[in-house]
């Protein structure tokens, strides 16, 4: 099965670039002419034209503190970026451009001790914020975000800690729906924060005996649940507090990321060096037609994983450019409800690369676009609701940038200098640090 799932990986060396780009090259023509075939002109973008990226920047904190995470709006269009203690709140504004809103300063527990939140999740039709501190495991807290300060502490369990949580559907941040999912190393269980005490639902509760070593999760728009290891395995389920439907084999490096499509057709595991791609529909047997998360694969017909990687030419290209080892950020599908998932994005040092979900199936070569930053990206993600615009935090900047400015990847985009976006500083989108740090909530 490993072996099988590695086959379409072809080391390619690096003299067939120019080949591979021309083919490339010939294949978005062809899709092109297509398309202008089909609607009788060239295709019209959904965004603004007149400019491509909007930057704020943030200045540089004394105390050293740089963006980390961000968390992108589906009710209120608006991205949340996590800064030591702080959150900065930015609009998005209708011609796809990033606008300073206010920021939330000094994160603190409802007792008035500051943390700087480890991770976030927009809850609760994005009125709340779900915040974790790395100092408490065992507790989440819900900061109100109209009221811009942390209002309850859920203690979760005393002895099962909360290492991952994720919504309790691919769209419960758009409604009103209070529980959510939590993950320890070795146990799924559900999280009711109306419950008094412990806000574990022991009926709801999966734990393992073995060292599982939990490390990512998703759910579809049914509420379907995949999850995902250190260990490099993936189990599907139906529902909490049963066992899994479908468990794949470990490939063998540690899951960092997981997402899968609203139907549950697809599931994106993402690693330091690769992506993986699963379909899990079933397409022969009894089960024909189900999902994974439905029914079990038979054992001699697992699913066999998509590997989306960079060409070793490209990696040695990135590695030459940045002095670094590659390492992903969690890849995403775009996500909106009743969107199709077109397109992935991901990040390495300071690249974001961008996969047409098209491409990869037709089994097109290089089927990724990228974009080169001047400092490594912290944190990434689609707008809601469209694949055109991507939210991209970098240590001190939050920039939207139009997806079509990602290039096919060559030698000269890759080592081209790091694009500066421009800044129209009229429409107040350059801040200074003290915009945001003392603007008032």
């Amino acid at each position: 099965y490993v072996l099988d799932a590695f086959n379409d990986l072809v080391l390619e060396d690096s003299t067939r670039d120019d080949e591979r780009e021309r083919e490339a090259a010939e294949e978005d023509e062809e899709e092109e002419e297509e398309y202008e075939d089909a609607h009788g002109g060239p295709r019209q973008e959904e965004y603004d034209e007149d400019e491509e990226e909007d930057e704020v920047d943030l200045g540089r904190d004394a105390d050293g503190n740089v963006n980390s995470q961000l968390a992108v709006g589906s009710k209120v269009d608006r991205s949340f970026v996590v800064r030591g203690d702080k959150i900065g709140v930015f609009k998005h504004t209708p011609d796809n451009h990033l606008e300073f809103s206010t920021s939330i300063n000094k994160v603190a527990t409802p007792k008035g001790k500051a943390f700087a939140p480890k991770k976030v999740m927009l809850h609760a039709g994005d009125r709340d914020m779900v915040l974790q501190n790395e100092h408490d495991p065992n507790s989440l807290y819900r900061m109100d975000l109209e009221y811009g300060k942390v209002v309850d502490e859920w203690r979760v369990h005393d002895d099962i800690p909360v290492h991952v949580y994720a919504p309790e559907n691919k769209f419960a941040q758009q409604t009103d729906e209070q529980t959510f999912l939590g993950l320890s190393k070795n146990a799924l269980y559900r999280i009711d924060p109306r419950l008094a005490g412990s806000k574990l639902v022991d009926s709801e509760l999966k734990q393992y005996t073995g060292k599982n070593d939990f490390s990512a999760a998703a759910t579809t728009e049914k509420g379907y649940i995949a999850v995902a290891s250190n260990k490099g395995d993936i189990r599907m389920f139906d529902r909490l507090g049963i066992n899994a439907k479908t468990a794949l084999p470990a490939l063998g490096d540690p899951i960092i990321g997981l997402d899968v499509s609203a139907d549950g057709r697809w599931v994106l595991a993402t690693t330091r060096t690769y992506l993986l791609l699963i379909d899990s529909l079933q397409k022969e047997g009894k089960n024909e037609g189900k999902l994974g998360f439905e029914k079990a694969f038979a054992k001699d017909n697992k699913p066999q994983p998509r590997r989306l990687a960079l060409t070793p030419s490209h990696v040695a290209q990135f590695q030459h450019e940045t002095k670094q080892p590659l390492s992903f950020t969690p890849a995403r599908f775009n996500t909106g409800e009743g969107k199709e998932e077109t397109t992935i994005i991901t990040a390495t040092g300071p690249f974001v690369v961008t996969w047409s979900l098209k491409k990869v199936l037709q089994g097109r070569k290089d089927p990724y676009s990228i974009k080169r930053y001047s400092e490594e990206i912290k944190a990434d993600n689609f707008r809601w609701g469209s694949d055109k615009n991507i939210v991209v935090a970098l240590p001190n900047e939050v920039d939207m940038v139009a997806r079509r400015a990602l290039q096919r990847p060559t030698r000269e985009s890759i080592m081209a200098p790091p694009a500066t976006p421009r800044r129209k500083t009229g429409r107040g989108s350059y801040l200074s640090k003290s915009d945001i740090v003392n603007s008032p909530y």
